[in-house]
């Protein structure tokens, strides 16, 4: 089992910012879910979060509802209307169709305004592919079940050493990780969105614990996605430490407001959220989810709502606006306190 005593921030509390043996929280652990599924990115920004405040009264984007459907893998830009733009040229500047930037803004026919800030969806760009491997061992579906960590490993992105597959997550002796899948000597654990992770079979002990697809499924799609459609209406929100919705917010601001919209009653501050709702280890997140983190000093200085797939929705200075980032990032990993649930 991973205990509560095991999360990540007292792990990330006893190491210096990257230095931790963590380096995404990527596993399905004792039947709780750990939504970071990718590497960590190498060059993720370090230190705190600057105090830069933006301060003009924008209108935020009422960003799509659809956002949601297009779940939170997508790579975005926040781009704020100016003189003579509309979606068109906007869309030609960015290589993408007009059509996408009306669909993931909810714009319809409507013409822009100006200072308007609106989500415009980037071309994505797809991973090189590796060359085929014939070679490698054929792959065995199993029904998935639960297995036991006996032995320090590397769970990696590929079943081979770490020069095929980056590194996803070190976890604890004890744990308990989903089996799906085998290939040669390494088993197939699941990942939150459903893909895989890899186990030297030499490092993992099977049980019989059998999990049914359905139970299997709703792990993979519970937590309040209510709450984060309602974030998703402030994306491109101006901050401003002390705003005022809807010109602009802070942090702490924008939760209360979510959580309000819901008919959840939050405190103003993050250090006063802090003290509201049930705690959740790192390895229960779920969408909707309050994640809190520290500064340098140790004083609860920031908060987010977690999305799920590894990627979480606050007011951002280093943003200067509403924005997505991902939980793995090293500046907002090695300061993360723990959640709240309501």
């Amino acid at each position: 089992m991973i205990w509560p005593e095991n999360n990540l921030g007292s792990h990330a509390r006893r190491a210096a910012p990257g230095a931790g043996r963590f380096r995404a929280p990527a596993l399905v652990a004792a039947a709780l879910l750990a939504f970071c599924l990718t590497p960590i990115q190498a060059a993720a920004q370090a230190g705190a979060p600057d105090s830069s405040q933006q301060t003009d009264p924008v209108q935020p984007a009422g960003a799509a509802n659809t956002l949601a459907a297009h779940g939170v893998g997508f790579s975005y830009e926040i781009y704020q209307v100016r003189s003579g733009d509309t979606v068109e040229n906007i869309a030609a500047r960015f290589g993408i169709p007009a059509a996408r930037i009306r669909q993931f803004n909810d714009l319809g026919s409507s013409a822009l305004t100006l200072g308007q800030s609106i989500a415009v969806p980037l071309a994505a760009t797809p991973a090189p592919r590796r060359a085929a491997r014939d070679d490698r061992p054929a792959l065995n579906l199993l029904e998935p079940c639960y297995a036991v960590v006996t032995s320090p490993c590397t769970i990696a992105s590929e079943p081979a050493t770490s020069a095929d597959g980056a590194a996803l997550y070190e976890p604890q002796v004890g744990s308990q990780l989903i089996v799906n899948a085998e290939r040669g000597d390494y088993w197939s654990v699941v990942m939150i969105d459903g893909s895989a992770g890899w186990v030297p079979k030499s490092a993992l002990e099977m049980t019989d614990r059998k999990i049914p697809p359905d139970q299997l499924e709703n792990m993979l799609s519970g937590g309040r996605p209510d709450v984060v459609q309602e974030a998703l209406r402030y994306l491109g929100t101006p901050y401003r430490y002390g705003g005022r919705l809807p010109y602009d917010t802070d942090c702490s601001l924008l939760v209360q407001a979510v959580y309000a919209a819901r008919g959840i009653r939050l405190p103003r501050t993050a250090a006063q959220q802090f003290e509201v709702g049930r705690s959740v280890s790192y390895n229960e997140l779920l969408p909707g989810d309050r994640l809190y983190f520290v500064s340098k000093s140790g004083r609860i200085s920031h908060t987010g709502i977690y999305m799920g797939n590894g990627r979480f929705i606050h007011a951002s200075s280093r943003r200067k606006c509403v924005g997505i980032d991902a939980l793995y990032d090293r500046l907002y990993w090695t300061r993360f306190l723990g959640a709240r649930r309501s």
